[in-house]
């Protein structure tokens, strides 16, 4: 359900899409509290190409932080699958865009399904949070006594929708995650592009080394983008070259 009173930025549409277009099919996973407005841009860009493509609202998302609060990784993971499956039959060829916590899910479809994505793209991928082991045990700890925590606020230009507040239970499933893909890695066989953001206070500046260690078998090919934060497909700065990098990268796979 999609009900955006709750949301920043409540007026951009950012319920579940399915645009049947071409053979060429991509998966936009958004990032945890976001919505798919996120994924938004690239799905622009690539249905103009001629792609088909998909972005499911992942559950507990684009609604209220009560219903995040109630989800598990296994709900965004079932949510995720079975629009995996959905693409693959309208379409010839399959890719993946995976933002943040998006880009998480992707590699953890990427490692698991039977049908795998030609490639992927992750965009500030959640492998690896910026967070200390003891900063991980506090929010644990403190997800005994509330529910959530504020988000610093987000610059007026940025055109993101979401909650403003980060679920502490959302964000441990979202470790819980990270651990289970770090696992399974090794299993990854396909090409992906990172994009890191110089300015990203979220993700931890050594996921791009992580991933390839982890997933040796993959060719993975990462772009620093200095001047981009944590949304580098929606940020002024860095939107245009973000977005023609990724259809660059998918057009020639």
């Amino acid at each position: 359900m999609f009900d955006p009173k709750n949301l920043v930025n409540p007026h951009l549409d950012g319920d579940s899409f399915f645009e049947k277009r071409g053979g060429r099919g991509i998966l936009l996973l958004h990032g945890l509290t976001a919505t798919t407005n996120s994924v938004r841009p690239i799905a622009n860009s690539l249905s103009e190409l001629n792609w088909t493509t998909s972005a499911p609202l992942l559950p507990g998302h684009g609604d209220s932080l009560e219903k995040l609060s109630k989800t598990t990784w296994r709900d965004w993971a079932k949510r995720t699958e079975q629009c995996w499956h959905q693409l693959n039959e309208q379409c010839d060829e399959t890719f993946i865009v995976g933002e943040s916590a998006g880009g998480l899910l992707a590699l953890w479809l990427g490692c698991l399904q039977t049908i795998r994505p030609k490639s992927m793209v992750l965009v500030a991928p959640a492998l690896q949070l910026n967070l200390k082991n003891w900063e991980k045990q506090m929010i644990w700890l403190l997800s005994l006594f509330k529910s959530s925590f504020p988000k610093a606020k987000k610059t007026r230009s940025l055109q993101w929708q979401g909650y403003s507040e980060h679920s502490l239970k959302a964000i441990l499933q979202l470790i819980d995650l990270q651990n289970l893909v770090l696992e399974i890695l090794p299993q990854m066989q396909q090409k992906i592009l990172v994009f890191e953001g110089g300015h990203d206070d979220v993700i931890s500046p050594e996921v791009s080394n992580l991933l390839r260690k982890r997933a040796s078998r993959s060719e993975v090919q990462s772009i620093f983008v200095k001047e981009a934060g944590h949304h580098p497909m929606l940020e002024q700065t860095s939107q245009k070259y973000v977005l023609s990098r990724i259809v660059n990268f998918l057009q020639n796979s």
